[in-house]
């Protein structure tokens, strides 16, 4: 298609939205979430048009083919995602980036489109084309990006497709017209989210889902889990978080009784017996969140549920937020300190958190007799090996019940992405998809990514033979139950085996 094309009119029937396979190191377990994104758009286009959502993920989970000497990807590969396209025959393929190592995947995918049918239009959408458009539009074949939320957008831009004009209007689109680059920034975002139809669960295959049993955080008390969003965005502006930009830098939510309807009709359609809230904060309103939970408890939904994302910690200091959310279900909190180190809370990740009352609120969470589960980041630049120790010790302080380490890396859209490339330790031309928050970007002063690695991994297992001593009983449920799995049983030894190399470098 030439770069032209692209704005002439095009007749649309039939949309495909699809999500693509994932890649990850070879040490990291599979997962298998609902696409709640493609759900969405698949719901506010299903009157007009024929749609299929495709996830290439859950229909192909078992599938795994190796693409680095220390990476997988797993998921239907492109030629058994074009073997439903042409099976379909859509007039528009859509296909998800949710993250930046999923951006070859997709380019990959829209060459084959277009080599099938040229007249096919290609679109993408998610984090990464939304920061890095100029970039991804260097892919010929790929027509269109929707930067941002695209409920409102991407029927405004197949009306523009039908009509052959328009695409000037649409705010925050991108695309190449006169062998040139027109992107449209995203300005404006959903003001009523309760309008939004609830997500099209009905054009994915939820049986699978239930099957496969692998949600997010791998955790579950029902493997009749969904996952559910109430609100979109953060109030906070966390130096290396991307989420806020994504959601139009401000909070918005969906109302408690809107949250409860679709909870309702989860449970009487679906038979759902467990959800996971994916919410950035989903506290963060306290009387809306205590709404949400006081009708669960009134309304006898009886939904086990976490909240897998994080959480606002200072929201738990909140004693009958708390009580509530245990009465109403609730298992697990995952709490988002970044770090332990109150210096770089307050001068690198610009968190709003105090790490002595946050200490307390964790006690306050035992009591209700709720698990917690614990996200820290280490390797920001210019954070010191010594603050690092600090993080290592503190997390130690709080006796948790699960945590994770992740690398800080680089992502578009940040400060700290730029404040990476202004200071060298990233170059312009910096290829965010290799990024995972397993495996450092970068090295700065007095650590290298290998001296953080394996401090990391001395702390899991330091941890892991602590708790199995301490609680073997929780140990076992929350554990040895999921390793049982087939899959899970793999991955501990690709794990065991990468380890034991690592420590003996």
């Amino acid at each position: 298609m030439s770069l032209k094309s692209s704005v002439l009119q095009h007749p649309v029937n039939k949309v495909m939205l699809i999500f693509p396979p994932i890649t990850v190191p070879r040490f990291m377990e599979k997962v298998c979430c609902l696409p709640i994104g493609i759900a969405y758009l698949g719901a506010v286009l299903r009157d007009r048009y024929e749609v299929y959502l495709l996830d290439a993920v859950v229909e192909g989970h078992h599938l795994e083919r190796k693409v680095a000497p220390h990476k997988f990807q797993y998921g239907l590969d492109s030629d058994m995602i074009m073997k439903s396209i042409r099976s379909f025959e859509p007039d528009v393929v859509g296909v998800s980036c949710l993250f930046s190592h999923q951006f070859p995947v997709v380019a990959e995918l829209v060459k084959k489109v277009k080599e099938w049918n040229p007249e096919t239009i290609t679109i993408t959408g998610g984090t990464h084309p939304t920061f890095l458009p100029e970039r991804c539009l260097n892919e010929e074949a790929l027509d269109y990006i929707l930067m941002g939320e695209a409920e409102e957008s991407f029927p405004a831009l197949l009306r523009a497709i039908e009509t052959g004009n328009g695409q000037e209007n649409i705010d925050g689109l991108a695309f190449r017209m006169d062998d040139r680059q027109v992107i449209h920034p995203k300005t404006s975002w959903i003001k009523d989210l309760d309008l939004l139809p609830f997500p099209a669960l009905d054009l994915l295959p939820l049986r699978k889902y239930f099957n496969i049993n692998m949600p997010a955080n791998y955790f579950f008390k029902s493997p009749r889990n969904i996952p559910i969003t109430t609100s979109r965005g953060c109030p906070c502006h966390c130096n290396f978080c991307s989420s806020t930009n994504y959601w139009g830098n401000h909070y918005r939510t969906r109302s408690a009784e809107n949250v409860l309807a679709e909870l309702e009709h989860l449970k009487t359609v679906y038979d759902i017996e467990e959800v996971q809230f994916e919410d950035d904060n989903l506290t963060c309103d306290i009387k809306r969140a205590k709404a949400i939970f006081r009708g669960m408890i009134e309304r006898g939904l009886n939904l086990s549920w976490n909240m897998p994302n994080g959480v606002m910690i200072n929201t738990l200091a909140d004693r009958e937020l708390l009580r509530l959310m245990k009465e109403s279900g609730c298992y697990e909190v995952t709490l988002a300190f970044e770090s332990g180190d109150q210096w770089v809370l307050d001068n690198i990740v610009n968190k709003p958190l105090n790490l002595e009352s946050a200490r307390a609120i964790v006690r306050n969470v035992k009591k209700e007799d709720i698990d917690t589960h614990a996200y820290f980041i280490i390797g920001f630049p210019g954070e010191k090996l010594a603050q690092i120790k600090n993080t290592i010790t503190y997390l130690r302080s709080l006796d948790l019940d699960r945590f994770l380490i992740f690398f800080f890396n680089p992502a578009p859209g940040t400060p700290l992405f730029q404040e990476c490339i202004d200071r060298g330790l990233i170059r312009d031309e910096y290829q965010t998809e290799e990024n995972h928050y397993l495996i450092s970007a970068i090295s700065d002063q007095d650590w290298t990514p290998e001296l953080l690695d394996k401090m990391i991994w001395r702390e899991y297992y330091r941890f892991t033979f602590l708790y199995i001593f301490r609680r073997p009983w929780k140990f076992f449920c929350k554990y040895v139950r999921r390793r049982l799995r087939q899959d899970a049983i793999k991955t501990f030894f690709h794990e065991l085996v990468e380890n034991v190399y690592r420590f003996s470098k």
